[in-house]
């Protein structure tokens, strides 16, 4: 019997499986709203208020950000972050996989495990197709169509005092 798709949309919704971390999750909405302030010196403090995020931790993705060549970060009074290249050319999934610190769905997925039925399971084949499959779709777009698509509401959080 197939599962329902209204079982996998509660469960994978709901109940937080498959989760991005909190630093990716900063991460990608902070090169979004850099992408839609394009063309300007984007202060830490403003990302960190329009975006609701502290800023330290805001901070420690810019840097990862930072270090991938993705954002640029100018030191100083009047310094901030701008976006390096066109957000069109950095792929959603490209970056989950760098930012997120595993991939591991499960602990067969792990370089050790200790699980019995490591190696004679289809959990982990089912798995690694599911995680596939998540990929697939991360790579289809970029941070470029998130901006396009949410540009009215990230401009108008930019424009909030």
């Amino acid at each position: 019997m197939e599962p329902s798709k209204w079982y996998f949309t509660y469960y994978f919704c709901q109940k937080g499986a498959m989760r991005l971390t909190r630093f990716s999750d900063i991460g990608l909405r902070a090169l979004m709203y850099l992408g839609a302030h394009r063309g300007r010196l984007v202060p830490t403090q403003e990302i960190s208020e329009r975006l609701n995020v502290s800023r330290d931790h805001l901070m420690k993705s810019l840097q990862a950000l930072d270090a991938m060549g993705l954002v640029a970060a100018t030191r100083g009074r009047g310094g901030g972050f701008s976006l390096r290249s066109e957000g069109s050319s950095i792929r959603l999934g490209d970056l989950v996989r760098s930012l997120e610190p595993s991939l591991a769905l499960a602990e067969c997925f792990e370089a050790v495990s200790t699980c019995p039925l490591t190696g004679d399971c289809r959990l982990s084949g089912v798995l690694a197709e599911a995680q596939r499959g998540f990929f697939d779709i991360l790579d289809r777009y970029t941070v470029g169509d998130l901006v396009q698509a949410d540009r009215p509401r990230l401009v108008q959080l930019g424009a909030a005092s």
